[in-house]
């Protein structure tokens, strides 16, 4: 039997510790037996049914968990839950030696702690560069210690002035609660996470990118009420050197593909066409030619917005085609779209200031064949802060709200 899709930082560095003195023969087991974990997590995420019990690897702790209960549990979420849906060398310290064996003549060296990245299903990533995290270790009923990593350029997360972004940190806290929902929880791949609401506050102070990738320790709380759907997270992401890189909350709801299908259709009453057959190909992008920078961005494929004759508001006009933004397919718009435009329609904002909060609450469903406005307020200022508030809207209903605060450095 399998016994883990992945380890964390210690769990490697003990494992590898532990066969040492092993043939090579066992070496290469252990190599098959992670191979056939990761085939393994891939194949329940694409054979998942509505009803038949699915069983997971915990790739934390290498426990498994019969996952029916879960799908039981999912089934009972109600229409409140409608929101956003996920589809689906270090520059730290060498492991220490280990101590020498009774009658040996001195301590044998252990090996130097691997790093890999969790399984990018867990994360609902197609992509292995777009998965920010690397372990984790369970420390109490509902708290956890994961490891990540930022690297030091990215495609899309990316600032003018050499920090990390504020959104990766966003992304960091969906990543963190998705894949705490599978490996701890059992919750089946294959099911939809609903986002309801998420709040990110990041300290530009400590984001500067040096010269290697910024290593990331996260200490998590996740709660769960017994045999529930719904999920509470709350994380802080510091660096090697303690510093508080960024905090955040959320909440967000796990729901079979079945209630998933009736959710939608209940929440899309006018709509003749099953919203959920719907794939990205639906959503349609026009060319505008504007300047990347008006917004904020260095890469015209990075704009979500397209400009209107109406002051502060905007169209929707993603690009079904972005690698990250739409790294899978789905049937909705992600809620880092909305985030993203969000921050485009509050550009340009006071030179001195860096993004510094985000608050944002998820309304409806954003579908892909309905045109989107998005609204901003005029900005609201004291003595180091600047505030704007974004909503966008289909068919004049909010689909969402994003509240965001520019701090003077």
């Amino acid at each position: 039997m399998i016994s883990s899709l992945v380890l964390s930082k210690d769990a490697q560095g003990a494992r590898v510790a532990s066969t040492s003195t092993s043939t090579s023969t066992t070496t290469d087991d252990t190599r098959g037996d992670a191979t056939a974990s990761t085939a393994a997590s891939t194949t329940a995420r694409t054979t998942t049914g509505d009803t038949a019990p699915v069983t997971t690897q915990n790739p934390t702790h290498g426990s498994t968990a019969d996952s029916s209960t879960a799908v039981g549990t999912a089934d009972g979420a109600t229409d409140h839950s409608v929101g956003t849906t996920d589809r689906p060398s270090t520059d730290g310290p060498a492991t220490p030696a280990r101590a020498p064996r009774a009658g040996s003549a001195k301590a044998a060296t252990a090996p130097p702690r691997l790093t890999t990245t969790v399984p990018a299903e867990y994360v609902h990533r197609a992509a292995l560069a777009e998965v920010f995290l690397t372990g984790c270790e369970k420390t109490g009923p509902e708290t956890y210690v994961l490891t990540g990593q930022w690297p030091r350029a990215h495609t899309f997360f990316t600032t003018l002035d050499g920090r990390h972004d504020h959104l990766q940190a966003c992304e960091t806290l969906r990543q963190t609660g998705i894949y705490l929902a599978h490996a701890e929880h059992g919750i089946p791949l294959g099911h939809h996470f609903v986002m309801q609401d998420m709040t990110v506050t990041t300290h530009p102070e400590h984001l500067t990118i040096g010269s290697t990738p910024t290593n990331l320790t996260l200490h998590t709380t996740l709660s769960r009420p017994t045999r529930s759907p719904q999920f509470t997270i709350a994380f802080t992401i510091t660096n090697p050197q303690d510093q508080t890189l960024a905090t955040g909350h959320g909440h967000f709801t796990c729901i079979s593909p079945a209630v998933y299908r009736r959710m939608r259709s209940a929440g899309n009453p006018d709509n003749t066409t099953d919203p959920t057959t719907h794939t990205l190909k639906a959503l349609v992008h026009t060319p505008t030619n504007q300047d990347p920078y008006v917004f904020g961005r260095v890469d015209s494929r990075d704009l979500v917005l397209a400009p209107t004759h109406q002051p502060r508001t905007y169209l929707l006009n993603a690009h079904p085609e972005h690698p990250v933004l739409f790294d899978h397919d789905g049937d909705h718009l992600p809620g880092m779209v909305l985030i993203e435009a969000a921050r485009q329609a509050t550009h340009p904002h006071p030179p001195t200031t860096q993004l510094t909060h985000t608050h944002t609450t998820f309304h409806h469903y954003v579908e892909l064949t309905t045109p989107t406005t998005v609204v901003t307020t005029p900005p609201t200022h004291t003595h180091n802060t600047t505030t704007h508030t974004v909503t966008s809207h289909q068919n004049d209903r909010p689909t969402h709200t994003t509240t965001l605060i520019h701090t003077r450095l």
